[in-house]
């Protein structure tokens, strides 16, 4: 589970300023909200006059970063609309201002970033294919962010690639940006911190580090406690209730999927109806949302019961039909399955 990052993702899973789609192997993670990523750091606060003095086109930027910024929300609204071929006409729109922008003052890291984060988000549909992203093309752009100023906002530069390198399926090199990110998590609030700490534990578990992971995990409920985030905390729970699954501790890992639901009153919803969170492999969801209806079963009365068991049946059955060759969570998932049919056959 991916979480882009938050009031930016993430990873973590966590959640920026739009949304930088799914990745591989990192189950769920968290991007991060519309518009929060690029526009936070001003890059110089001095008067347009002396600035255009020093930096002749700086005017003209103004002009296409406020143009783009508009096309941006223009594309966001079509999202939401439902409208994917107008959301990347629109956000092709934009991309194109920041380009122009960039190349007027390719030393200020500001439009090369806005560059980045809207390149990201870019998603096509293609019949019969998978979307066309840009997602090497937005790795490139953060890494010319980070060699022009290594200084300018690198917990944001650090989180965005590590979504990004996810999507490529290159865990390691996620993990070493997930960490980097996390260096500097005394100067973030502590939601982002919670979603960065998230999305880490996340693409450790994937990676098979799960006692690593869980670390992570327990680091994230910290933090979202702390701000008071009640989805990074739904998340952080249940990402843990999953890692202790799989290290075998399957009553703790009923009990935190229990907290998780327990955070929005007993609903599931933020695993999938979240446009800031996202699932990979796909199967990955069925197994959270398996183990949420298992802990609400086993805690419930017999009448309540069985229509939980018999979604943790769907899920489990789901997960295994989705699940990819070699993975390592299959057999497991297969013994909750049988474990589930038990239960209603009684």
């Amino acid at each position: 589970m991916s979480l882009r990052r938050g009031t930016r993702h993430a990873l973590c899973g966590l959640v920026l300023a739009a949304s930088i789609g799914p990745s591989v192997p990192t189950a769920a993670q968290t991007s991060a909200p519309p518009g929060s990523a690029a526009v936070t750091r001003p890059v110089e606060q001095t008067s347009d006059f002396w600035r255009e003095l020093r930096q002749p086109g700086h005017r003209r930027v103004a002009v296409l970063m406020r143009h783009g910024r508009v096309l941006v929300a223009r594309a966001l609204q079509e999202r939401n609309n439902r409208r994917p071929h107008l959301y990347a006409a629109w956000l092709e729109g934009a991309i194109e201002r920041f380009r122009r922008a960039h190349a007027l003052v390719p030393e200020d890291p500001e439009p090369l970033i806005e560059l980045a984060v809207r390149t990201a988000m870019y998603e096509r549909p293609r019949p019969g294919e998978a979307p066309e992203r840009r997602v090497a093309e937005a790795i490139a752009l953060y890494h010319q962010v980070r060699a022009l100023d290594p200084a300018y906002l690198p917990e944001v530069v650090a989180f965005e690639l590590a979504l990004l390198h996810s999507r490529e399926g290159e865990t390691a090199v996620a993990i070493v940006e997930y960490k980097r990110a996390l260096e500097h998590a005394a100067t973030m609030s502590a939601q982002s911190a919670s979603t960065t700490s998230s999305n880490l534990a996340e693409t450790l578990m994937m990676d098979g580090q799960l006692t690593d992971a869980v670390s992570y995990y327990e680091l994230a409920i910290d933090y979202a406690e702390e701000a008071t985030d009640e989805r990074s905390l739904f998340l952080a729970h249940f990402g843990l209730a999953v890692a202790l699954d799989r290290l075998g501790e399957h009553h703790s890992a009923l009990d935190h999927a229990a907290r998780a639901r327990s955070v929005f009153g007993g609903g599931m919803e933020g695993l999938t109806d979240d446009p800031n969170v996202f699932f990979e492999p796909e199967s990955e969801v069925h197994y959270y949302v398996a183990l949420g209806h298992m802990a609400y079963a086993e805690a419930a009365p017999r009448e309540d019961a069985r229509p939980h068991w018999q979604q943790a049946l769907r899920a489990w059955t789901d997960y295994l039909a989705l699940s990819e060759d070699g993975d390592p969570w299959r057999a497991l998932a297969e013994r909750h399955r049988r474990e589930v049919e038990e239960r209603l056959a009684r």
